[in-house]
């Protein structure tokens, strides 16, 4: 085994843009090094965590093409958790605590006052252990911490290069809460040992976790190699300002209903950040090939929803048609407007344009209508709409109407699908047929335009 790698999400919601950005470079590190994906549930939050998330994570990473090598949940880990809480507290390096939240704030306020740092003063080691049993037998609720070395811990990280921190400057974690629930920053040391993972890839913000955990593995596991880890800089909004999990859009979910393909996700999270090209690939294997974690700066890249819908568009112009078939397009619907289309959802719309049942909600001007009679005419006498014969007929229509280019075609086109632009007007005319065009155009002209114009929401004559 090359490497093994972990995705720890809890389930406590949905899965966010950040979240997927993790997993998906873990995801591509992982297959690119021929290694081990394992995904972690660190559900022992129990007030939050809800087997419902857990699911919809699942579903997610399915939807991204994430595919797993191992999985656990921590819940069914509690008595490795246990066993080593045990040896520690044999050790003397976790201790027993008893203030209360309002008397650590009252500490951190004071050291803030007198201009030190707000860390946590190991006021419980001078606990003698009759005081300890009087605590106990007044039912003073306790909880346990682990206490740090005073010492410098320093690793070389795969974004970052080097990073140090002093421990001297953190609070000693504390590793079990007074309610017998574990905490991330212990628990999730004890599963990377156990579970012998290589690669510790995850977001800039567990930074100063990271020494803590690096400085609680070394007493686990008796100075065993330590993982390497690799620091992604964490998103910001397309205004340099601090990305948000509650503005809209952010959530896996919500990108799915846009109507994107996954691979647009994939493709911009595997390079966004990076000095890496952001490529449309249609495939997986092609993105694991041009990944390169080594690429990624630790400056903060900017977010922008609009960019995955871009690319999303370049990634729909590039697909065969049995990716879509399941949309309801023929193929030479499909080929006609596959340069036209966004997202999925275009696709909804253009079957529905296809349909013979569609009015166009388009009011032409009273010069407009006159084209469209002329035009619904001359039709009659077209009993084959090919490309060529369609040519042929839009430049008759030009000489007698007098009308060229936009002034033409836009008209036509307005009446035929409801919107502005579209695919070649040729190519149109000859997959919807004469018969077509013609009841649509002399819809158009028709005085009852109005019974239709509620029945009709797709498309738009609002200039783009």
């Amino acid at each position: 085994m090359s490497c093994k790698v972990r995705f720890a999400p809890s389930p406590t919601g949905r899965m966010h843009i950040g979240n997927a950005r993790v997993a998906i470079v873990n995801h591509l590190f992982a297959r690119q090094q021929g290694g081990v994906f394992l995904l972690r549930i660190d559900d022992t939050d129990a007030t939050r965590s809800k087997k419902e998330f857990e699911d919809l994570i699942m579903d997610d990473l399915r939807w991204l093409g994430i595919d797993y090598d191992e999985t656990f949940r921590q819940t069914e880990r509690i008595g490795r958790y246990e066993e080593v809480t045990n040896k520690l507290i044999a050790n003397g390096v976790i201790y027993k605590c008893y203030e209360s939240q309002e008397e650590l704030e009252y500490k951190r306020r004071m050291a803030i006052a007198r201009g030190k740092a707000p860390v946590y003063d190991r006021a419980a080691l001078g606990l003698s252990d009759e005081q300890k049993r009087k605590l106990d037998d007044d039912g003073v609720p306790s909880y346990w911490r682990f206490k740090l070395p005073n010492k410098v811990i320093t690793w070389k990280d795969l974004v970052s290069g080097e990073i140090s921190y002093d421990l001297g400057n953190v609070s000693d974690p504390v590793v079990v809460k007074a309610d017998g629930t574990y905490l991330y920053t212990f628990s999730s040391v004890i599963d990377d040992h156990d579970s012998e993972v290589t690669h510790v890839i995850r977001g800039q913000d567990h930074v100063t976790n990271t020494s803590v955990q690096i400085a609680i593995l070394d007493e686990i596991a008796n100075n065993s190699k330590l993982p390497q880890f690799a620091h992604l800089a964490l998103l910001v909004n397309k205004d340099g300002s601090q990305f948000s999990k509650r503005l809209g859009s952010s959530s896996i979910q919500d990108i799915r209903e846009q109507g994107i393909d996954p691979m647009a996700v994939s493709c911009t999270m595997a390079t966004l950040g990076s000095s890496l090209d952001v490529v449309p690939f249609l495939r997986m294997p092609d993105l694991i090939a041009h990944f390169d974690i080594s690429k990624f700066s630790a400056n903060s890249p900017k977010f922008d929803i609009d960019d995955i819908i871009k690319l999303n568009g370049k990634i729909l112009h590039m697909k065969p048609y049995e990716d879509v078939e399941q949309y309801g397009l023929s193929a030479e619907e499909f080929y006609a407007i596959r340069e036209n289309i966004t997202t999925y959802h275009d696709l909804q719309m253009w079957k529905e344009i296809f349909s013979p049942s569609f009015v166009s909600p388009h009011r032409p001007s009273s010069s407009d209508k006159e084209l469209l009679k002329i035009a619904t005419a001359s039709l009659a006498s077209i009993q084959d709409l090919t490309q060529d014969t369609c040519a042929e007929f839009l430049a008759y229509l030009s000489r007698t109407s007098g009308k060229a280019g936009k002034e033409l075609y836009t008209p036509l086109r307005l009446s035929l699908t409801g919107m502005k632009h579209g695919p070649n007007i040729t190519k149109l005319l000859a997959l919807l047929g004469s018969a077509t065009a013609a009841k649509r155009w002399s819809a158009s002209c028709s005085e009852i335009l109005d019974t239709f114009e509620d029945q009709c929401p797709v498309g738009s004559t609002e200039p783009e």
